[in-house]
This record gives structure tokens, C-alpha cells and sequence, in this order.
């Protein structure tokens, strides 16, 4: 989410602070179901329902220059909410996997979400001085195996507290 970050690597040095931080970030986007920051363009191929409406995996939406239903153009038969609902004027959406390709600029702007941002690095922070994920762990004879990739976690899982934080930007539509 920054061009520049501070040096986050451990005395490990087979992993660099841009890997934690590419890591923070997939988590951040995973938990969350889409990148939040920043505004970028992005060509997405999307399944629709036959409904009136479609909604596109995005919290913010600053433009749509292109949806295409099965090939047909359809930019000027649309009205789009910034929060990410698409409705066609006319007519229905086809009951069909893949059949909407939509050209978006969305996220926000990375000082917009400096909450997001800081929460980020401080993923990526743990992430390369934290000693990975507990594989197993015994009592008495005071061992601790953590399952790691080449000497890396396998992951920066998120806490409860950074979920809790992170819920306003979370995707929660078709979410059982």
C-alpha cells in the first residue's frame, strides 16, 4: 500500500520486507474480499443472477469505464453506486457464470484509509519478527515446533482486534 516502507526484516534474510508486506496485504485483502487501497484499474470477469442488479466486489467505485454483458457493451445502460452496485436501466442480468466483464477504477486513496495502511504494517512488522505458526507444543519438556516455509511463516493470520478494525471495509455481501 506504500511505495516505500521501513525496513521490517529480521535477522532472517531470506525473506525481505517487501514479501511481509505483499503478505500483510494478501490477508488484509483476503479477510476483507477486495484490495481497499489504492484506486486502481481493474478488469474483472463477474457471474450474474438474472436480477436488475449486480453487485461488484468493491466498497468504493470512483468510475466505470467499460461492462460488457456477454460482449454487449452496456456502460450507457447503467447506473452505479460508489458502494459498488451496479442496475441496469433496462432489463435483467443473464442467469449466467461469467457472463459480465466490467472495467472499474476502485479503492480508496492509501491517506484516506491511513487506518488500513498502519494496520498493514504492522502485519508485515510481526509477520518478519514473529517465529511462524505453532505446529505443536509440549509442556514439560518446553518445546515448540512452528510450521514455517524456508525459515518464513506460512501466513500472517489476523487477530481478532485487527478484524474488528478492519470490519468497515469488509465485503459481507453473499456471505452465508
Amino acid at each position: 500500500m506504500a511505495d516505500t516502507i521501513p525496513d521490517l526484516v529480521s535477522s532472517d534474510t531470506t525473506v525481505d520486507s517487501s514479501t511481509w508486506l505483499k503478505a500483510a496485504q494478501q490477508s488484509v485483502r483476503s479477510y476483507c474480499g477486495w484490495h481497499i487501497a489504492p484506486n486502481i484499474i481493474q478488469t474483472l470477469k463477474l457471474d450474474s443472477y438474472g436480477a436488475r442488479t449486480l453487485l461488484l466486489p468493491s466498497m468504493h467505485v470512483t468510475d466505470i469505464s467499460s461492462l460488457l454483458v456477454n460482449g454487449a457493451e452496456m456502460k450507457d445502460s447503467i447506473d452505479w453506486s460508489a458502494a459498488g452496485t451496479v442496475r441496469l436501466r433496462d432489463g435483467y442480468f443473464p442467469d449466467c457464470p461469467g457472463a459480465v466483464q466490467v472495467t472499474l477504477s476502485h479503492g480508496f486513496d492509501v491517506n484516506e484509509v491511513a487506518d488500513v495502511t498502519s494496520l498493514i504494517l504492522k502485519l508485515a512488522q510481526r509477520g518478519s519478527t514473529g517465529p511462524g505458526v505453532i505446529g505443536s507444543q509440549s509442556t514439560n519438556g518446553s518445546s515448540v515446533t512452528f510450521i514455517t516455509a524456508g525459515g518464513a511463516p506460512l501466513s500472517i493470520p489476523l487477530l481478532q482486534i485487527e478484524k474488528d478494525a478492519l470490519e468497515p471495509y469488509r465485503l459481507t455481501w453473499g456471505v452465508s
